[in-house]
């Protein structure tokens, strides 16, 4: 934001091939070119060049330096990627989303859902916030066996072998790393840090973290509460509550608003409770709009979620259909959207060069 505020930002280049995205040697992140002028008066947009891969000698830099000069915007000559612009007014509130992208269409639809005049944030509803327990747990707490006295269940687990479904299973069984059989007996068989860590449990949780490309799910819920490491569980909402926002935020909207905020890489993100609680969800009090997100949980719970590199699938379709009917939104948009989706870079793990069925304008 000190930037933009500062400076006019002119240009941003970013390479969205898959495993070509550094532009410095041993740097295990993301890296963009940023091109900044001073400027005096109203600031123009930014333009933002989203490349398919990297020049990789003289004259290949000279070709896509050519082919800038004659692309003002949209596609680049000689499949370099596309040139696509973002206000100033964004880029000073510190929204350089684009640079995640590399379809623009998606940059702009994940903030018009970021500030979708149908949708709160999470943590505008009172009683909602997510909970960030992983480090607690970490650090006061162990793996047990299942069924050991004193442990509970957790979700631990985001990888491609755990939360296959959009119903929370809990994979293991955690308690504390200080504890004695008196404080067990006399606290009814619940060690005290345990009553704590559960006090903040939810029945639905949100990815704290995930592979974009070969994890399955953005959240999880069921008619039980948990506490999660990878996953963070949300206060303040009945089972039936969290079914419903769990499969918006598994939806497509869900998807693009989680996803506007990467971290040190695209690939693999990591969210904060504060990024999770910034997640814009309908008005679940709405017995309508509730209803019909809760049905479509229980319709799709048993339903094995492919990994997000798989691409289209019935669930997400469901999900995203539930989420058309509920809102009166354009579900034929919803599925553009979705499909633009699955054709990302670090979702679908290859770039737009790298497969045959080459993405149209």
């Amino acid at each position: 934001m000190i930037l933009a505020r500062r400076y006019h930002v002119h240009t941003i280049v970013t390479c969205h091939q898959p495993g070509n995205v550094n532009l410095s040697q041993g740097a295990g992140l993301n890296e963009s070119v940023i091109v900044m002028r001073q400027h005096h008066g109203a600031k123009p947009s930014t333009r933002f060049i989203q490349l398919d891969n990297f020049p990789s000698n003289e004259d290949e830099v000279g070709d896509l330096h050519q082919c800038l000069l004659k692309c003002s915007e949209g596609r680049i000559e000689n499949g370099w990627g596309d040139v696509s612009y973002w206000s100033a007014d964004r880029m000073e509130t510190g929204d350089w989303t684009p640079a995640i992208w590399r379809s623009s269409e998606l940059a702009n639809a994940a903030v018009n859902f970021a500030n979708h005049s149908d949708l709160q944030a999470i943590r505008e509803q009172p009683g909602r916030s997510p909970m960030a327990t992983g480090q607690v747990l970490r650090g006061s707490f162990e793996r047990a066996e299942p069924g050991t006295p004193g442990s509970f269940p957790i979700l631990k687990s985001k990888g491609a072998d755990a939360q296959k479904y959009i119903r929370s299973i809990p994979d293991e069984y955690w308690m504390p790393k200080k504890r004695g059989e008196s404080t067990l007996q006399f606290n009814r068989r619940m060690y005290p840090d345990t009553k704590k860590m559960l006090e903040k449990a939810g029945n639905l949780l949100i990815t704290a973290g995930q592979n974009t490309s070969t994890g399955r799910l953005t959240a999880t819920a069921d008619y039980k509460a948990y506490v999660g490491n990878g996953w963070m569980p949300v206060s303040g909402l009945s089972p039936h509550e969290a079914k419903a926002v769990a499969v918006f935020v598994n939806s497509t909207p869900g998807r693009l608003q989680l996803m506007r905020n990467p971290g040190k890489t695209i690939l693999f993100p990591t969210y904060s409770a504060a990024e999770a609680g910034n997640i814009r969800i309908p008005d679940i009090y709405d017995d309508c709009i509730r209803g019909i997100l809760a049905d479509c949980w229980e319709w799709t719970k048993d339903m094995v979620v492919p990994q997000f590199r798989d691409g289209e699938c019935e669930v997400r379709r469901l999900w995203d259909e539930a989420v058309a009917e509920a809102m009166g939104w354009d579900a034929e948009e919803l599925a553009r959207l979705r499909h633009l989706l699955h054709r990302e870079p670090h979702v679908r793990g290859l770039g737009y060069n790298q497969y045959a069925d080459e993405i149209e304008d």
